[in-house]
């Protein structure tokens, strides 16, 4: 068990609290749960409620998405001090991924409720937040620029052909 202070000391180093004050990460740190996992066992899955941001302590998490029956898409490997949870964590949609440890895994559990709490004390710290998730959304997009990288203007005027086709077949009433 991690005391209130290692707490603290450890979500400082975070990217997503590196801009809160001490008595904010105490705040943070005094409702945050620790949770273990196993190796290969699933923290959530796609469709579980959201509402629970997630601080990897130690281990290795996998975050993946099913593409189509049995197929699964591995979308980011954590380490310690990364997050994760975000996009479901603010709103009241269901998680759109999956989280699994890949190694055993010690983590933190933020709710949502607390961290509303705490930015209604100190607006100032919404701001911060858009700006840890902003910068999340940066590295997603540079990430999918990086995997789409191979001829795109090609792949795109190949789909605007397909398109074209499918469309007027539908309009000849033919099936695709």
């Amino acid at each position: 068990m991690l005391s209130e202070i290692e707490k603290v000391i450890f979500l400082e180093e975070v990217h997503f609290f590196q801009n809160m004050t001490l008595e904010q990460l105490r705040v943070l740190a005094s409702v945050c749960e620790e949770e273990f996992f196993l190796a290969e066992t699933q923290i959530y899955k796609e469709g579980d409620p959201g509402g629970i941001l997630y601080i990897v302590v130690s281990g290795r998490v996998g975050i993946e998405q099913q593409k189509r029956k049995g197929f699964v898409a591995r979308l980011a490997t954590l380490e310690p001090h990364s997050y994760f949870g975000e996009t479901d964590f603010f709103s009241d949609h269901c998680r759109t991924n999956s989280a699994i440890a890949i190694r055993d895994t010690l983590v933190l559990r933020q709710r949502r409720e607390p961290l509303i709490a705490l930015a209604r004390k100190y607006p100032e710290l919404s701001l911060e937040l858009i700006n840890a998730l902003s910068a999340r959304l940066r590295e997603a997009n540079q990430q999918i620029a990086e995997l789409t990288r191979s001829l795109p203007s090609k792949l795109q005027d190949l789909y605007d052909q397909l398109s074209d086709i499918s469309d007027t077949n539908a309009l000849e009433g033919n099936q695709v």
